[in-house]
């Protein structure tokens, strides 16, 4: 399989929102609802859409045929601690179909030539505990446990 990363178009808008309820697609902890997730998730991508912040970009990844197979959306940060920019996954999907085929791989290659055309020397994400196909993925690739947050209801 041919697996091609181009930019964003507008037409892709359906395809990317469709892709939210992704995000939520394991076992979440106790004090999360899945429509609170997607809501949020769906509002947030939805603004991105409609008013991309100045460096930021999506890219999507295809099959031979033109068939989406996940998306990826970097936005710039700026490091806390260096207060230097910095490359930031901030969405990063890829279709149920298309699991376990490496997308998820050429995606995150993406993001890496993206931020290190920016000048950028980190790349971050966050991603939920619960979430181990997904944090799998991204150890293999190289990321690293920086901070860890801990929640409790009360």
């Amino acid at each position: 399989m041919t697996i091609r990363i181009r930019p964003y178009q507008s037409s892709d808008r359906e395809y990317v929102l469709s892709m939210v309820s992704r995000f939520s697609a394991f076992e979440l902890p106790q004090w999360r609802q899945r429509e609170e997730i997607d809501g949020a998730n769906r509002a947030s991508m939805e603004r991105a859409l409609k008013l991309p912040k100045p460096d930021s970009a999506i890219y999507i990844a295809e099959d031979e045929n033109g068939t989406p197979a996940g998306f990826i959306h970097l936005q710039t940060e700026t490091d806390y601690f260096r207060d230097e920019k910095y490359g930031y996954v901030s969405d990063l999907a890829v279709d149920e179909s298309f699991e376990g085929q490496g997308i998820g791989r050429f995606l995150l290659k993406t993001a890496e030539d993206w931020t290190h055309d920016k000048g950028y020397h980190l790349l971050a994400l966050y991603v939920f505990a619960g979430n181990t196909r997904a944090r799998q993925v991204y150890e293999k690739y190289g990321f690293q446990q920086e901070v860890i947050k801990y929640v409790k209801t009360v």
